[in-house]
C-alpha cells in the first residue's frame, strides 16, 4: 500500500516536471529560427514535413537511471530502492512556413 503511494506521487511528480521542461523550452525558443535551435540543441533526430510548408523538428533524449535507496525516515530491517529505469525524453518542435517555431512540446516516458 506505501508504495504504492510513492509511486503515484513520483508520476505527480514527473507529469508536473515535464511540463515545466515544456515550458521554459516554449519560452526560450518560441520565435527563435531553426539556425538558433540549432546552436542551442545540435541537430535533430529526425525531421518531418507537414503540409502548407511547415514541419517538425525533433529531438530525442535517453538517460539511465539507477537504483537508488528510498528512505522511509523510520526505522526498517529490509532495503527499499526505487527501480533501475531509462527515462526517454522527446521535444517536438514546430516550425511555420516562414522557418520560425511556432509551438514546443515534450514528451517523457520511463521503461523498466
Amino acid at each position: 500500500m506505501r508504495t504504492r503511494q510513492v509511486f503515484i506521487l513520483l508520476g505527480l511528480l514527473i507529469s508536473l516536471a515535464g511540463c515545466s521542461v515544456q515550458n521554459k523550452l516554449s519560452r526560450e525558443y518560441k520565435g527563435k529560427t531553426h539556425e538558433e535551435l540549432m546552436l542551442g540543441l545540435g541537430r535533430p533526430t529526425s525531421v518531418e514535413p507537414l503540409p502548407g510548408g511547415r514541419k517538425v523538428e525533433i529531438y530525442e533524449k535517453s538517460t539511465f537511471l539507477k537504483s537508488t535507496p528510498i528512505n522511509t525516515g523510520q526505522f526498517q530491517y529490509d532495503k527499499f530502492e526505487s527501480p533501475k529505469a531509462i527515462k526517454n525524453e522527446i521535444y517536438k518542435f514546430y516550425f511555420n512556413a516562414q522557418g520560425v517555431i511556432e509551438d514546443v512540446k515534450c514528451e517523457v516516458s520511463y521503461e523498466r
